[in-house]
């Protein structure tokens, strides 16, 4: 039975080669399973290392405190105990207040966000840091980080000191608070946003007139600690639990995951229609033989099987081949940072390939609907078979 498969679906004994019915839908299996893979593989290690990077200040969860709104419904002290009942129960990462300052620094002068961070000294964005310095700060001055693109704009570098002015009223430009800081290091995250900016310990007069206070979350809160929340502070806050500052980037990253994904899907079905035109032709040619089989007991559902199970065959065989060659170009580029030659990293992000084994296990799984939707029309083709008339080679 096996010979008679592979001589009938695979190999051709009389030409010495394998058919083209079984090499052509097989090639192109493997390259919409391969389209697929290497697709969400970059994408998901794009998007990895996009998070780990955005997420390194701001988080995906997140509680948005307008604060005059907030002390008149509940008090001042408030504020502080919200926090601390985050702090305990394992919610708060950070905490901080934003405002737009000017920078006068090495005799240059530009406009920054400035971030005003609660707890500065627990602030330590290592993994993001071109250098840092504990011993230059010989001033006496405040800490500050700042944002690698500013330092190349103001020609500044670790251990200089920075001005800060804070614009807290525009009818009276000509007087308004500043502050001296070291800068204690410099932070490069390929972000406009963190690479634009200052990074310093809150200080209530340049952060006088601020409205909001963001508290980011290491983790959702559950619905009985918002419940609790809710019933121990009145209204001035908001829980961003779904939309965050990001999010657009990732909706943008997760459809262009689709659009590979269709593009793979659309040559895995380039495939299906391939298999269907080459079983039919085949049931044409052989059809005296398939009577002959009915006449001599073999079912017809014994038969229409073989093209199942074909099928099957022919969309595993396409999908080991993709993941084969998917586990090759991943050694190279693990060993080899092969992708760096099409990502430039300082362009790009420097990501890693991730690819799950729950996507590897959809892929195949789609590969094998698709090819077993393509056998329905032969099957069907089959069960219409007339012996009498099939024996004198005619449909």
């Amino acid at each position: 039975m096996i010979n008679y498969f592979l001589k009938y679906y695979i190999y051709d004994s009389v030409k010495k080669s394998f058919r083209s019915s079984f090499i052509l839908p097989l090639l192109t299996i493997i390259v919409g399973s391969l389209v697929m893979m290497l697709s969400f593989s970059i994408m998901e290690g794009f998007s990895k290392e996009i998070k780990n990077t955005v997420y390194f200040f701001d988080k995906e969860h997140s509680i948005l405190i307008n604060k005059n709104e907030f002390i008149n419904n509940n008090s001042d002290k408030d504020i502080e105990n919200f926090i601390n009942y985050l702090i305990k129960k394992e919610y708060f990462f950070n905490s901080y207040e934003d405002r737009v300052m000017f920078i006068d620094g090495n005799q240059n002068k530009i406009t920054t966000k400035v971030y005003g961070i609660n707890q500065f000294e627990n602030f330590s964005p290592l993994v993001y840091l071109l250098n840092s310095s504990n011993s230059n700060n010989l001033r006496g001055l405040s800490d500050c980080y700042i944002g690698y693109n500013h330092s190349i704009n103001l020609n500044i570098e670790t251990g200089d000191s920075i001005q800060l002015h804070s614009i807290l009223d525009f009818n009276n430009l000509s007087s308004f608070p500043s502050k001296n800081y070291n800068i204690k290091g410099i932070i490069k995250t390929n972000i406009p946003r963190y690479d634009n900016s200052v990074y310093t310990q809150y200080d209530s007069l340049l952060f006088r007139k601020n409205i909001f206070l963001n508290i980011n979350l290491n983790k959702p809160i559950s619905k009985q600690d918002l419940n609790e929340i809710n019933n121990k502070f009145a209204s001035g806050y908001y829980y961003n639990e779904k939309s965050h500052l990001f999010s657009e980037l990732f909706y943008a990253i997760n459809f262009e995951k689709l659009f590979y994904l269709y593009i793979g899907l659309f040559i895995v079905l380039i495939s299906g229609i391939m298999i269907i035109g080459f079983n039919v032709s085949s049931i044409m040619r052989n059809v005296s033989k398939i009577a002959l089989l009915e006449v001599i007991g073999l079912q017809k559902k014994h038969i229409s099987l073989s093209y199942f199970y074909y099928g099957i065959f022919i969309s595993s065989i396409g999908f080991i081949g993709a993941l084969f060659i998917f586990k090759i170009l991943l050694f190279f580029d693990t060993n080899y940072q092969i992708m760096n030659y099409i990502f430039d990293p300082n362009v790009y992000f420097n990501f890693n390939l991730e690819l799950s084994n729950n996507i590897i296990i959809r892929i195949f799984l789609l590969d094998i609907f698709l090819i077993s939707l393509s056998n329905i029309y032969p099957l069907y083709k089959i069960s219409k078979l007339d012996i009498i008339e099939s024996i004198k080679n005619r449909v």
